[in-house]
C-alpha cells in the first residue's frame, strides 16, 4: 500500500510547513493506519471541539459540509436548469482562511498628517479551502480520492451560491459561498492524492427595494 506522509503532502502541494494534528481529550487517536504516517505532524494536546476521528486517524475539529438540494445549473443549450445535488463533506485533510475588507473612503487631511476616514460597510469574506483528497473509507458519501474530486466539480458546476455548514463559518456569519475558482493539482509519484483549492466569497440574500 503506498505510504502517504499528511505533513509533506501538504508543503508539496500548498506550500504549508508545520500542519498540526489536534488531539482532543475524550477523543482516542489510533495508531497511524497503513498507508499514513504522520511523524512530521506536530500534536496539541488541549482541543476538545472533535467528535468523531477520520479515517486516518485525526480528530475532525471543524468538519465542513456543502449542503445539497436543488441548485441552478446550465444545461447543455446554455438554459438554467434545478438539479439536485447530495450533501458533501469535504475530505478531513482541509484547511480554510477567511479574510474581509472594509469599504473606505478617505480623504486628505489638509495642514495635517493622514487622512479622514468614512466607512461605507463590510466587504465579502474571501474564503481559501485547501485540501487533499483522499482514500477514507469512513465518509459518508466519496470513498476515494477520484469521488471526492467528482463531488468537488458537481458544486463547481452550480450557477448559484452553496449553502456552507459548518462551526468556522457560523461564527462569522457565512451561511452560503460563492465558488469564483477551483484548482487541482498533481503530486508527483502520489496518484491516490489530488489537492484541491477553492476560491470562494461570502454571499447572503439581499431585498433591494426601489422607492415607488
Amino acid at each position: 500500500m503506498k505510504q502517504y506522509d499528511v505533513a509533506t503532502l501538504f508543503e508539496i502541494a500548498f506550500g504549508i510547513k508545520n500542519y498540526a494534528l489536534y488531539r482532543p481529550e475524550g477523543v482516542g487517536t489510533p495508531p497511524n493506519p497503513p498507508g499514513f504516517n504522520f511523524s512530521g505532524i506536530k500534536v496539541l494536546e488541549d482541543v476538545q471541539e472533535a467528535s468523531r476521528l477520520s479515517y486516518m486517524g485525526t480528530p475532525i475539529v471543524f468538519p465542513i459540509k456543502f449542503r445539497g438540494g436543488n441548485y441552478n445549473t446550465y444545461k447543455v443549450t446554455g438554459e438554467i436548469e434545478r438539479f439536485p445535488i447530495e450533501d458533501f463533506e469535504l475530505p478531513a485533510a482541509t484547511l480554510v482562511n477567511f479574510r474581509r475588507a472594509k469599504i473606505l473612503s478617505t480623504t486628505n487631511a489638509l495642514a495635517n498628517s493622514g487622512t479622514v476616514k468614512e466607512m461605507y460597510g463590510f466587504d465579502d469574506w474571501t474564503v481559501d479551502i485547501r485540501g487533499l483528497c483522499l482514500r477514507d473509507p469512513g465518509h459518508p458519501t466519496a470513498k476515494t480520492a477520484y469521488e471526492q474530486h467528482e463531488k468537488l466539480l458537481d458544486f463547481e458546476k452550480i450557477a448559484d451560491s452553496v449553502v456552507v455548514v459548518g462551526d468556522l463559518f457560523a461564527s462569522k456569519n457565512i451561511h452560503h459561498l460563492v465558488i469564483k475558482e477551483i484548482d487541482f493539482k498533481q503530486v508527483q509519484g502520489k496518484p491516490g492524492v489530488i489537492p484541491f483549492y477553492l476560491r470562494c466569497v461570502s454571499d447572503s440574500s439581499t431585498e433591494l427595494i426601489g422607492a415607488l
